[in-house]
Formats: C-alpha cells, structure tokens, sequence
C-alpha cells in the first residue's frame, strides 16, 4: 500500500516580510534572487532563474540539479519523468504530478514540477530533505540558503576553484537582492544590501561573478585584469549596484547557461 506522505519543507516559503523587497524588484525591471549555494548566489539557470511557484516552493531546472548540486539526472520525454540522484537519494517526479518516488517509496509533494521555456522545473526541497545537506529559508529576504561541501565541486561551481585570487575578509558582507541583464548590450547589474555599519571602498567590493557557457566555456571577473570593465555604485547607505559587460554570444551556437556571483569584502 502506497504511504502517502505531505512533504514538510525543512524551509517554510512565507511571503509576508518578502513581498515588499520582491515587488519592488520586479517593478523596476529587476529578478529577485532566490537561490544561495554555499558562498554562491544562483542568478541564472537556462532557460529562466530559479523561482518561487504559487504554493510558494523554489523551482529549479532539472539540469541545475546536476550542474550546480552535483546530482546526475534524466529525463524520459515520452512520459515526462525525470530521475535525480543526489546525496544518496533517488527521486523520481513526473511534470504536472504531486506524486513522486524517493528511493522507491511513494511520495506526495504539496507542489508540482513544472514545463517552463521547453525544460522541467522542480523544487529543490525534495531534491534535498533528509540528507545532510543544509537547507535554511531566509523569509525577509526570499532566498534558500543551500549548504553542503560537495556543492563546491559541481560542475558549475568546481570551475571558481583557481579563479579566486583575493583575500577575504567577510564571505558574506553583501546580501544580493536581485539583477538584470541586457542581453543585446550584454550589461549585467547585480544589486545588493549591506549592514550600514559597513563602509568599503568601492575596490573592496567583490561580487567576481562567473558566466558559464553552454559550450562549456566560462569567464570569471579576475582579479589579474584589471582592463576588464566593472564598477560599484552606492546608490543609498546600505544599497549598491555592481555592473559589469559580459562578452557578446552568439545565441544560435553558444548561450549563457549560468551566472553565479559571490557578496564579499576583500582587502
């Protein structure tokens, strides 16, 4: 007999301190950033960023699963199923279907995966509950905080490894909010809060986002070249924006497929 169980988020999705950081993102053209992996805000996953749904769940791309969590998946269009393994589970969800399987044992989400811009999406939560990966909602801000050290060597964020030069002082001096990108000028805005007892120098500010393409390809803001376009504006005591170029691509051939950034204070 199936047991039938409601999947209790270890994070619980409350909108009502987040609505207004949220809206008034989005009003000014702007997506709030809801994702956080280890030291790593997740700004973009192709085909679209990771979102809340209505049930008030962070929905994440199939491939994201493996390319950012480090998990190994599969999906079989015909029935439209994909299977995830990832920190010793199994799971197995069907789009448009509360009911999934965790390593053979039925399953029911609060929730459903999605079909977004031709790719499935589905919450990170089932993906993780019950494993030794931390998983912590931060409902002022919107964001799910994920945390595990295998993370670290996903196929996305192995390759910051090597890149990072600086020296840190804070890990985590600036809370990313939200960001927007012109694709035709390929002008990349990335905002953010900090504690307003802080006063850096614009040189201190190290967001280093990284752009991975889809041909594998990827670039990372290094600190060894300094002819590399990007500036810091403080726009209010306590609210900045980072802007950067990101090198033209041909969308037919090679298409960005992630941009990840960190929120630092370097010396």
């Amino acid at each position: 007999m199936k047991i039938r169980l409601l999947i209790s988020l270890m994070v619980v999705l409350s909108f009502g301190a987040t609505n207004m950081n949220l809206v008034s993102a989005k009003a000014q053209g702007q997506t709030p950033i809801h994702l956080k992996v280890n030291d790593h805000y997740v700004l973009y996953t192709y085909p679209a960023s990771p979102f809340v749904d209505k049930k008030g769940r962070l929905l994440i791309p199939l491939q994201a699963a493996e390319d950012i969590l480090g998990g190994k998946v599969s999906y079989n269009a015909a029935n439209k199923t994909a299977a995830v393994d990832l920190l010793g589970r199994n799971v197995t969800a069907t789009i448009g279907s509360p009911e999934i399987s965790v390593n053979g044992e039925s399953v029911t989400m609060d929730t459903v995966p999605i079909m977004k811009s031709n790719a499935m999406f589905l919450p990170v939560s089932i993906l993780l509950k019950d494993t030794d990966a931390k998983m912590e909602w931060d409902s002022k801000r919107g964001l799910l905080k994920l945390r595990h050290d295998s993370f670290t060597e996903s196929p996305v964020l192995m390759r910051f490894k090597g890149q990072d030069l600086a020296q840190v002082i804070d890990a985590n001096a600036f809370d990313l909010i939200s960001f927007d990108w012109d694709r035709k000028k390929g002008l990349l805005n990335i905002y953010a809060m900090y504690e307003s007892s802080l006063s850096p120098a614009s040189r201190q500010i190290d967001f280093n986002p990284m752009i991975v393409y889809s041909k594998g390809t990827y670039t990372v803001d290094p600190y060894s070249k300094p002819g590399s376009f990007h500036k810091v504006k403080i726009t209010s005591h306590g609210h900045l924006v980072y802007t950067m170029n990101i090198d033209t691509i041909d969308a037919d051939n090679d298409y960005i497929k992630y941009i990840t950034s960190v929120g630092r204070l370097i010396q």
